[in-house]
């Protein structure tokens, strides 16, 4: 793994900076030099968001085996959230069939979805090492941002990270923070490109990455390390065997709010039928409490989709 960057060269960033009492300005951590890689709080705000997509979004497809359900995800969040942007994909693994399919090429900022990419790259590049995954399976159960700073940093930043996982999993439509490099809650990233990273994790990582992964995400706690309740979307919505990675963050213009997750019915231990991929947007001055409650009646809309 890279050597950490240098102050000047590559910032920390919090991407679930929200408590319960609502939202909290995003966090920038600057490296302090001279202080054995302590770092301090100083706020400032993202640069612009992605601009939306122009037009409504397309038709949701479904599948013949999808009960003649039809779920328009956008539709549903705007009841909770008017003028939010939301997109959704759902997968159902056994038949390779794509269920929902709205908005999934249209870039949304990752928040602390970018961790699941922070996690294979540190895991790839130090396999075995016991303080290392101990720290990546409380940054996924916690969303733990203090840890994605320091791994970050380690893992030289954006371009490296990003590059590296980008390439690895086959990702079109993920890139690194363009204006500030050290911000990771500003990555960019599609639905589309985390069925791919889902894709990964279940089917192309090594074992041992695997199971890390697929434990923390598979024990992901009710209350963030910021004591943000991350049970939102898909854990609130479905009574089956899941594992989730969920990202809530906001800038000077928008919340995001997204849940992100595999789930199985039949709860087969080492398999997982369903990947459920829900990324949304709110113009401020919209909520935390708001975009999480439009994002758990998005997984309620289409848990009806995913059958035993």
């Amino acid at each position: 793994m890279a050597a950490a960057v240098t102050a000047a060269a590559t910032l920390g960033l919090i991407g679930c900076a929200a408590t319960k009492a609502g939202p909290e300005p995003l966090q920038e951590l600057p490296l302090q030099t001279g202080s054995g890689g302590e770092v301090s709080q100083a706020p400032s705000e993202w640069a612009n968001p992605p601009a939306a997509a122009p037009g409504d979004p397309a038709p949701t497809k479904h599948s013949p085996g999808a009960l003649g359900i039809s779920v328009n995800v956008q539709q549903v969040v705007r009841q909770t959230s008017r003028n939010a942007t939301a997109a959704a994909v759902v997968i159902d693994g056994d038949s390779g069939t794509e269920l929902v399919s709205q908005n999934a090429d249209r870039q949304f900022y990752a928040g602390s979805l970018v961790k699941l990419l922070v996690a294979v790259d540190a895991l790839l590049y130090h396999p075995g090492d016991p303080q290392l995954r101990r720290q990546i399976n409380t940054m996924i159960r916690l969303s733990d941002d203090q840890i994605c700073n320091q791994l970050w940093m380690d893992g030289g930043g954006g371009r490296a990270i990003i590059g590296r996982m980008t390439k690895a999993m086959g990702l079109t439509g993920t890139e690194p923070p363009k204006t500030r490099p050290g911000q990771w809650g500003d990555t960019l990233i599609t639905a589309h490109d985390l069925v791919r990273i889902y894709d990964y994790i279940v089917d192309e990582a090594p074992a041992t990455i695997r199971m890390d992964m697929l434990d923390a995400m598979g024990n992901a706690a009710k209350f963030g390390s910021d004591d943000f309740f991350q049970h939102f979307g898909i854990p609130s919505a479905v009574n089956e065997r899941w594992a989730i990675k969920q990202a809530w963050t906001d800038n000077s213009q928008a919340v995001s709010v997204h849940s992100t997750g595999l789930v199985d019915p039949q709860g087969r231990r080492g398999t997982w039928r369903y990947t459920v991929i829900l990324l949304t947007e709110h113009p401020k001055p919209q909520t935390y409490e708001a975009a999480a409650k439009s994002a758990t009646e998005a997984a309620q809309a289409v848990a009806p989709l995913l059958e035993p």
